[in-house]
């Protein structure tokens, strides 16, 4: 069977590692338990996403009884993501503070990425254990599993793994902050309050359903709806939309592998304060939306 995907990101491995616990992949999970040389019988009690305190976030956590021990394992999963510094210090003092709390006895603290990230990143090796996608591939069965972790490997090979740009990543968590304030409950990005990013991430990507995607080209002063899969039928898609496109001034373009709607704003530049530059961010999401709302209205 042919399974295709236009991107996969790190939160799609995360739903993919979480469903191989709880499913009880046994060959998945000793995977894990082998490396922390682990043989007991096991029993899967909880598996959590995003846990977040004071001192960070845990993309992955795992609540195991391990003979007769509460366990936990904690994963940092990664597939090109920015190197964010002393990522795996913070890792250790989440795991002491549970474990002080009593929220668990034991704990072994894992990042998960391809065999080239872990070989080539400095970060990588100050975890105590790593477990290769490569590695996971192998204790898989579903057919869209491994389409999955497929993807994930092709997106690896990019090789991007750039350096932390703390003005871009603060410029990133208060616009997380605005836009939850200014537009509650609208908007479901692909990045998230906590994530780094390099000197170059000023692309905003929301989801839009139906294979569409809305990215806020910030740089370039424009945002784009992305539909992805019409680039071949491009006169049919344009001929059922376009009473709807000309009543809202809007033009179809072609893109490289997709169609895009796109709507014209001011540029914003992520290495300035954000709090000077909220007009031009309100009204970036302002024309997001009304692309999101357009998505309702299209005929696919």
């Amino acid at each position: 069977m042919n399974i295709g995907f236009d991107n996969i990101y790190e939160r799609d491995m995360d739903m993919l590692l979480m469903r191989q616990f709880i499913k009880k992949n046994d060959a998945f999970i000793r995977a894990f338990l082998k490396k922390a040389n682990c043989v007991a019988d096991y029993f899967v009690d909880k598996v959590l996403n995003s846990v977040a305190t004071s001192d960070g976030e845990t993309d992955v956590e795992v609540i195991l009884s391990i003979g007769g021990k509460k366990t936990a394992l904690l994963i940092e999963d990664k597939i090109d993501a920015v190197a964010q510094p002393e990522q795996s210090k913070r890792y250790e003092i989440r795991a002491e503070k549970a474990k002080n709390n009593g929220d668990y006895e034991e704990y072994y603290i894992f990042i998960v990425a391809p065999q080239k990230y872990l070989d080539s990143n400095k970060e990588a090796t100050k975890y105590a254990y790593n477990v290769s996608y490569e590695e996971i591939k192998e204790t898989l069965s579903d057919e869209f599993d491994i389409a999955v972790i497929n993807r994930a490997l092709d997106e690896s090979k990019k090789g991007y793994v750039p350096v932390e740009d703390r003005n871009v990543t603060l410029f990133w968590d208060k616009m997380f902050d605005y836009v939850d304030k200014r537009f509650p409950d609208t908007f479901s990005f692909y990045s998230k309050k906590g994530d780094v990013h390099g000197a170059n991430a000023w692309w905003i990507t929301i989801k839009s359903g139906k294979g569409s995607k809305i990215v806020i080209k910030s740089d370039r002063g424009y945002v784009d709806l992305e539909i992805a899969g019409y680039t071949e039928r491009f006169q049919e898609f344009s001929k059922a939309n376009q009473e709807l496109l000309d009543s809202r001034r809007l033009y179809l373009r072609m893109a490289s592998k997709s169609l895009a709607i796109r709507k014209y704003i001011d540029c914003i530049d992520f290495t300035m304060g954000f709090d000077e530059q909220i007009p031009l961010v309100e009204n970036a999401f302002i024309k997001a939306k009304e692309l999101q709302d357009l998505v309702k209205e299209l005929k696919f």
